[in-house]
């Protein structure tokens, strides 16, 4: 008797990009190794479409199907789970737009049978557990479903797993993992075309930015949980062994929350004798020059930091983000005298913010130390207390998922109409990257054929 088949799947319909879906992997490793199951990924990144997801499902034949799904891949995620249906899967939903919504979800798509709220990979394993038993006498912790009789049900909440060190390696063998290589661009500055991968180091997030909190709380925790940093590098080792990547980026929100973790996984990193450039996100409070300096010793070359807005009546009084422009400047300079290549993080278009304003942020980012920047819209979604903000404020906002998109619009209407916004958007871009010091650098960067592919990749975000 053959065992039973789950698939799993990423529905990544737009902006394709060369960052590894860790959550499906890291699921799809997890359930191998506590069930006897037969896995399959399909990831839509270079496949987008329901075309190849049709063919995929009729190709492996899944008795069950989990999908993963944040706002703006939902409606594509319940497409798929529509196929899923019609070849007499079961379907679970996780990710974060199920997690905030998961009975609102049953109620309203008879294609979803579970939802999985918060971290997957034990709540998913026991409704597994459950299903191929056949057992219907409760929903397991961290779980809801809709029970043969039609009654949706849901289990307690389920504790994060405490010691991440638990995790297996992701099941990076599942993945398209060439083409991922391919277009990975964390790196370009140092090398057009390096190949590298993203890597997870923790959980959780104690900060309470608005346009993220209480959202990651709810998926993860309030409690910041971090790997050990030799389990950390022991994940690169494999990584760089069986691919031959030659940088890694952490996507972790604050890579140095807790300054004595960072100390140690520089030391185990050095020590390991990789010796391959890395680069991290991180908060301006969080960054002490000479901490700056360790990382940049142990390989670090591309550090992200997050400004948000120029004007503190924006930064502070809606985003709530807790940083002084002058801390960014601050770190972006460190980061510059130790030849580490610094990024800031802008959004435009906050409730209520005027166009003076944004020009402030846009002009203001232009002088900042930093080689590269990102512009992206404010995107109040679902959950967050940004978005529930304008709802206490009346504020009309979309039901469409699709409007809930940073790169290219809005789900509200403000003083100015969308069209301005992107134009903004562009002129941010031009503004930054027209200074002439940037501007030779990202020259140097083009003329190489490498350069135009992750160029192109870059161009593919910046589409309406």
């Amino acid at each position: 008797m053959s065992r039973p088949r789950l698939a799993l799947i990423h529905p990544r319909f737009r902006y394709p990009s060369g960052d590894l879906p860790i959550g499906i992997a890291s699921l799809a490793a997890w359930v191998r190794r506590e069930l006897p199951l037969q896995v399959a990924v399909h990831d839509a990144s270079f496949q987008p479409g329901l075309g190849p997801a049709r063919r995929f499902l009729e190709r492996f034949r899944p008795d069950i199907v989990g999908i993963g799904s944040s706002t703006l891949m939902t409606p594509d995620a319940l497409a798929i789970a529509a196929l899923a249906k019609g070849i007499g899967a079961r379907v679970v939903l996780g990710g974060p737009h199920p997690t905030l919504h998961a009975r609102a979800t049953l109620d309203h798509e008879p294609n979803v049978d579970a939802v999985i709220v918060g971290e997957g990979e034990r709540s998913l394993t026991a409704l597994l557990e459950r299903w191929l038993a056949g057992e219907w006498d409760a929903p397991p912790a961290g779980v809801v479903w809709r029970t043969p009789a039609g009654h949706i049900e849901q289990g307690p909440p389920r504790a994060p797993i405490l010691c991440l060190d638990q995790l297996p390696l992701p099941a990076w063998e599942l993945l398209p993992m060439r083409s991922y290589l391919r277009a990975w661009g964390k790196l370009d500055h140092l090398q057009p075309g390096l190949t590298g991968a993203n890597v997870s180091a923790s959980r959780g997030c104690p900060h309470r930015c608005t346009f993220c909190q209480p959202t990651l709380t709810k998926l993860f925790g309030r409690k910041l949980r971090q790997r050990s940093p030799e389990h950390l590098v022991h994940e690169l080792t494999a990584l760089h062994r069986r691919y031959g990547v030659g940088g890694f980026w952490f996507t972790d929100d604050t890579f140095t929350a807790r300054p004595h973790w960072t100390q140690a996984f520089c030391e185990a990193y050095r020590a390991s004798g990789l010796g391959l450039p890395w680069g991290c996100t991180s908060r301006a409070d969080a960054l002490e020059p000479a901490l700056i300096r360790t990382m940049a010793d142990a390989g670090l070359r591309r550090l992200g930091v997050g400004l948000e807005a120029a004007s503190e009546r924006i930064r502070e009084g809606v985003y709530a983000k807790g940083t002084t422009v002058e801390q960014v400047r601050e770190a972006l300079a460190h980061s510059r005298e130790y030849g580490v290549h610094g990024f800031v993080f802008l959004m435009l278009g906050a409730p209520g913010e005027s166009l003076s304003e944004m020009l402030q942020t846009i002009h203001l980012a232009a002088e900042l130390p930093a080689h590269d920047a990102s512009f992206s819209l404010c995107v109040p979604l679902p959950g967050t207390a940004l978005h529930q903000r304008l709802v206490d404020q009346g504020v009309s906002l979309s039901n469409r998922h699709r409007d809930y998109d940073y790169y290219a619009r809005q789900p509200f209407e403000q003083g100015l109409p969308g069209w301005a916004l992107r134009s903004l958007q562009y002129y941010g871009w031009a503004r930054f990257y027209l200074e002439p010091w940037r501007s030779r650098s990202v020259l140097r960067t083009a003329v190489r054929p490498a350069g135009w592919r992750a160029g192109a990749h870059r161009l593919r975000r910046l589409l309406p």
